[in-house]
């Protein structure tokens, strides 16, 4: 019984929990602290990632019975809960049969697969991250109904890629941009994660080969084409991709810089089919009209971060549980994904809010608008 009781163990900062190549017989959950997940690429300690409070690490050796892909060290001091391979096997084998003889078997194939792309990879980076993409979004769609996500998860897929190549998230972001662009994946974001899926998986490899050589020209530069898109130019000019929009919209920007990717943009036009381009008029609210949460969508972005900033975690996490998909999509817009990640984490599910509670923080998120807006004190 003593081993499937998890026991807690301390690190210092600098500390090696684990090396690559060990073959692993535990697993952690970081209850206090950070982690480095480390690769040595050529002789020196590559940091893949950094690890903190309630992430796991160390669980794939376990599960794949292979060594370990990547080394562990405490980048601060930290508390770790010690997850055996006893207790991680007997949680598993009370879910159901299938899912657990899928489990080991997935697990054991994208070892396999990691070792295989490592050994025969070439300089192609981008056809790399392809393969990859391709081999967890086939275990994504076989997997088990109940445990599906809508996607490749992007967080994961960064972290794996990352352990096989020496490869920086933001190289990997251009890659995923381009894939984007191209019309080859969609990037889907879901409260604080964001996920990954192919468009069509069965000629996507063959597609993603064709454009190898015109991604790859462009490893390491700004653009991956001669094209920037919105939020890549408010990025160089330290903007928001809001007001980019904004200035689009009321003609500030010439219309010869404006431009669109001819092929993508036209099957995500047939895709949204002729009427969605139809003129419709949106009525618009005027600040005494505002009802409720939702209509913060007629609300500038500036107006709600300097209120948000004022109700704290707990009531925006109250509204975001009440608010309807534009509203949430507005307030995630004027929060940083840092706070976004705290809020969830904290916030209740909408059966578990009191109205009358959710009544009080939607009305005063109202009054502060009206507050800011027009300068009355109510």
């Amino acid at each position: 019984m003593s081993s499937l009781k998890p026991k807690s163990i301390t690190f210092s900062k600098g500390d090696v929990i684990f090396r690559e190549g060990d073959m692993g017989n535990v697993a952690y959950i970081i209850t206090k602290g950070t982690v480095n997940i480390v690769k040595q690429i050529h002789g020196v300690n590559n940091v893949l990632a950094t690890l903190g409070s309630g992430e796991i690490f160390g669980e794939m050796a376990i599960i794949s019975r292979s060594p370990r892909v990547a080394g562990a060290e405490a980048e601060t001091s930290c508390t770790l809960m010690v997850l055996t391979a006893n207790l991680i096997m007997t949680l598993l084998k009370k879910s159901h049969p299938t899912v657990f003889h899928l489990t080991r078997v997935l697990a054991s194939r994208l070892a396999t697969a990691n070792k295989n792309i490592i050994e025969n990879r070439s300089g192609n980076i981008w056809m790399t991250l392809c393969r990859l993409l391709n081999l967890k979004f086939r275990i994504f769609t076989n997997s088990p109904e109940q445990d599906k996500e809508v996607g490749v998860n992007y967080k994961d897929f960064c972290y794996e890629l990352s352990s096989i190549i020496n490869i920086s998230e933001s190289e990997i972001e251009r890659m995923i941009t381009a894939a984007c662009s191209f019309n080859l994946i969609t990037k889907s974001k879901m409260v604080s994660r964001v996920y990954l899926a192919i468009n069509d998986p069965e000629h996507f490899l063959e597609v993603a080969e064709s454009l190898s050589n015109d991604v790859n020209k462009f490893r390491g530069k700004i653009c991956y084409t001669e094209y920037v898109d919105i939020h890549d130019f408010s990025e160089l000019f330290d903007s928001l991709p809001e007001l980019i929009y904004k200035k689009i919209g009321v003609g500030d920007f010439p219309e010869d810089i404006c431009v669109l990717h001819k092929g993508a943009t036209y099957k995500w036009a047939k895709k949204k089919g002729d009427e969605y381009f139809l003129e419709t008029k949106r009525k618009r609210k005027s600040i005494e009209e505002l009802e409720n949460v939702n209509d913060i969508v007629f609300v500038d972005i500036g107006t709600l971060k300097q209120i948000f900033s004022r109700l704290g975690y707990y009531k925006l996490g109250i509204l975001l549980a009440i608010a309807a998909e534009e509203g949430r999509d507005r307030i995630l817009a004027a929060i940083s994904s840092k706070i976004a990640n705290a809020i969830t984490k904290e916030s209740k599910g909408l059966d578990a809010i009191d109205q009358n509670e959710a009544d009080e923080v939607e009305e005063e998120l109202l009054d502060m608008i009206r507050e800011v807006k027009l300068g009355k004190k109510e």
